[in-house]
């Protein structure tokens, strides 16, 4: 396991790199390794460092803050990916699927429009995941738990209803910047993220992801079964509504930061799970591994594929996990595909 993880990190790296190099104004891999050492040095070490070249203010500026948003999202939907689905028992809850995103994205859409201060976006997003998540919640109940049909078609309901909402906001702005933005927003992108807003969504993240560690031993115990669990000495509904927050949580801070990025929460734990033992702290960073690759690998792509007229995050990451959910979806002739 160690090597598949030293292999996954040197991957990792790799596609970071490219992501810093590419762009519509090339840098090499020395200009590239000379600017962040003097970053590096700048901004951590606190070494007084005088560099106005280009290919300094364009990594430093720009490229680094971008790349390091889509590796933040990434691992944010992956790990909360991971998380829905080990605590519903399928691989095809994901948070765009079960109207987590939505509700976050409809929270941030009306704070927008009111004017809120960025550094309250992410918290604002929390709370509206959240709400849409516990709405999902008791649609899905049923008396033998929590039903996995029931759970994706009620977070399908409510993702169409915020996005009708959503879009009723929109066409109210009468095409004011404030509109616009949302409107660019909601089909995904890091374009244009600056490190204020990186380091507000972090920071959530940052909690999140300390929460999904320490629930990872309940997380085991409740994939023997509720019944189960509860015999062991597991309080089952606390453990549940830890996981559940930390799931809402990371996925909120990523949603206040690229808007609503669909299926990567879907993707990544899969291959999570086929390339590692299940081993829960183990999978979980796996997931968020795979979830950082595929956004990088996303963002990477809409940058070089039209150059000054990229298109949106969302919709690539959409081509790729539509097909991917149906490819699932068809695995099983009951149409739920479990762990």
């Amino acid at each position: 396991m160690l090597i598949r993880f030293i292999l996954l990190f040197f991957v990792f790296a790799a596609v970071l790199l490219l992501n810093l190099c590419s762009g519509e104004v090339q840098l090499s891999v020395p200009e590239v390794m000379l600017a962040l050492s003097q970053w590096w040095q700048g901004s951590v070490q606190h070494i007084s460092i005088a560099d106005n070249s280009a290919a300094y203010q364009i990594l430093v500026d720009i490229r680094l803050p971008r790349a390091l948003s889509a590796a933040l999202v990434g691992a944010a939907l992956g790990t909360s990916g991971y998380l829905l689905q080990s605590l519903s028992g399928n691989g095809l809850a994901d948070p765009y699927l079960t109207g987590v995103s939505s509700g976050a994205g409809l929270a941030v859409a009306i704070s927008v429009m009111a004017g809120v201060d960025f550094g309250l976006i992410p918290l604002i997003a929390l709370l509206g995941g959240i709400a849409a998540s516990v709405v999902v919640m008791l649609l899905a109940k049923s008396s033998e738990g929590i039903s996995v049909s029931r759970l994706l078609l009620a977070g399908v309901a409510i993702s169409a209803f915020c996005s009708a909402i959503i879009t009723l906001i929109i066409c109210s702005g009468n095409g004011n910047l404030k509109a616009q933005g949302i409107y660019y927003w909601l089909a995904g992108t890091v374009s244009g993220r600056t490190w204020g807003e990186l380091g507000a969504s972090a920071a959530y993240v940052a909690v999140g992801a300390i929460v999904a560690m320490i629930m990872s031993k309940p997380l085991r115990v409740l994939s023997l079964g509720e019944g189960t669990a509860s015999s062991l000495g597991l309080s089952v509904g606390k453990a549940q509504g830890g996981i559940l927050l930390a799931a809402i949580l990371l996925c909120s801070a990523a949603v206040s930061l690229s808007g609503i990025v669909g299926f990567a929460g879907l993707v990544a734990p899969y291959f999570a799970r086929r390339f590692f033992e299940r081993d829960e702290r183990e999978l979980i960073v796996a997931s968020a591994l795979f979830g950082s690759l595929l956004v990088m690998l996303s963002d990477l792509a809409a940058r070089t594929i039209s150059p000054g007229q990229e298109p949106p995050l969302g919709t690539l990451l959409c081509l790729v996990g539509g097909p991917f959910f149906l490819y699932l979806l068809l695995k099983r002739e009951d149409g739920v595909y479990k762990l």
